[in-house]
């Protein structure tokens, strides 16, 4: 015979005629283990002395009355009728007792509490998917990144960590990169973890670098706008205004030609260069750009005329007098133009004209220095040249003269001299 829900094998009670199991009894007619106490209750009345500071320690006993038969009581010495033991079922095993069913403040409380563990759970998903994205785009991880890929001429790979790219992209190109990785590679980059747990939107993160073996070092502004772990760079290329020193001289950078007045650039050896043979540059062609903040970056140098641009511009200034000088014409050019009538009522006869240079005038000419014109090396001035002599003939009061000399008539002034084109243009004042 096996136990019932209670772990307890059946047990006959004779005076109560029922078969019972700890704290069940067998109800035939329900066909079912049903509690003791429902019917203990009437017949039996368990007493729990409550304790005080006097009572002896001891095991607690209940006192117990035995039931009374139904229908009055037995006279003394009288037999109790048994009732016969009630069959149990079938199969020859104790019925099991059927499950209680649970509270529906039971019930809640479970369903509360497997919702608070899931949502816990999906918490501890959500954070470790954030965490995990964090670390892997970290302020300083995106500007190692950063570098690296310049190192490595991926300009594509570059662009991408930058938060907007810039409007001047004229440079940044893989060929740009290369050039300036064979003039200076980037190497040993150390950036430096930024300080503070609570990083906001806009990290400044250190780093420190060799460009072509030289240490450099530079401020990356990285930044996360959205909130959402994604960090890249606000500011990752470096800005270098130019001005107009190399306008009109065919000026490349890192062998890309140029024609602004201010070129955006990757990190790295910067360096400028004219492919025009009538210029040299002198002084400083070459930077080392590493801070996107650096604001100050410029190409110290002076551009200057070289030999062959320099005798150009002396033979374009003489060409162009000389033309002048043996006009015979009221109308010459180079700036001595005669009028036909003076101020006293004389007429000079068009085409009479014989114009002659002064000796200071031939000498400033056989020793011609040019000027550079500021902020537009391309075109180069002459000094102040001098007078010109001039005879012609004339009709004075109505008669013709020969050979009549004049003063104050206009000169050779200053020649500008335009040498961004082929011949050179002089132009005069």
């Amino acid at each position: 015979m096996s136990g019932n829900g209670d772990g307890q094998a059946p047990m006959w009670d004779a005076q109560r005629g029922e078969w019972v199991a700890g704290a069940l009894r067998w109800d035939a007619a329900a066909a079912q283990w049903v509690p003791r106490a429902t019917e203990a209750a009437a017949e039996a009345t368990v007493v729990t002395p409550a304790p005080t500071e006097h009572a002896a320690a001891g095991p607690y006993v209940a006192a117990f009355t035995p039931p009374q038969q139904a229908g009055g009581p037995v006279p003394h010495g009288a037999p109790i009728p048994q009732p016969a033991p009630q069959p149990l079922p079938a199969d020859g095993q104790a019925p099991v007792p059927p499950r209680k069913k649970l509270p529906t403040g039971a019930l809640i409380g479970i369903i509360a509490g497997g919702m608070v563990v899931l949502l816990a759970i999906a918490l501890g998903v959500a954070f470790a998917v954030r965490a995990a994205t964090t670390a892997s785009t970290a302020p300083e991880r995106v500007v190692s990144d950063y570098l690296n890929a310049l190192a490595a001429g991926d300009s594509e790979a570059a662009l991408a960590m930058l938060d907007s790219k810039p409007r001047q992209g004229t440079l940044l190109s893989d060929d740009a990169l290369a050039t300036a990785s064979a003039k200076g590679a980037i190497e040993n980059v150390v950036v430096s973890v930024p300080k503070g747990g609570d990083k906001g939107y806009s990290i400044p993160v250190r780093v420190d670098y060799t460009i072509g073996g030289k240490p450099v070092s530079g401020q990356f502004d990285v930044v996360d706008y959205e909130d959402d772990g994604t960090w890249k760079l606000a500011h990752g290329t470096v800005d270098i205004y130019l001005g107009g020193s190399f306008r009109g001289l065919n000026a490349t950078v890192n062998g890309v030609p140029v024609d602004s007045d201010s070129i955006t650039v990757f990190p790295g050896t910067v360096t400028v260069e004219i492919d025009n043979p009538n210029y040299t540059l002198s002084g400083t062609t070459t930077l080392i750009a590493a801070d996107p903040n650096d604001f100050s970056l410029r190409f110290d140098t002076t551009v200057e005329l070289s030999d062959a641009g320099t005798s150009l511009f002396q033979t374009a200034v003489r060409s162009a007098v000389d033309t002048c000088i043996a006009s015979k014409n009221l109308t010459a050019g180079c700036g001595i133009d005669i009028p036909e009538n003076l101020s006293d009522g004389t007429k000079i006869i068009d085409g009479t004209i014989t114009r002659s240079l002064r000796a200071e005038t031939q000498a400033k000419l056989a020793n011609l220095k040019p000027e550079a014109m500021y902020g537009d090396p391309g075109q180069v001035r002459t000094p102040y040249l001098g007078g010109v002599e001039v005879t012609a003939d004339c009709d004075v009061n109505g008669q013709r003269r020969t050979g009549c000399s004049f003063l104050f008539l206009p000169s050779l002034g200053s020649a500008l001299v335009d040498l961004t084109v082929t011949p050179p243009v002089v132009r005069w004042d």
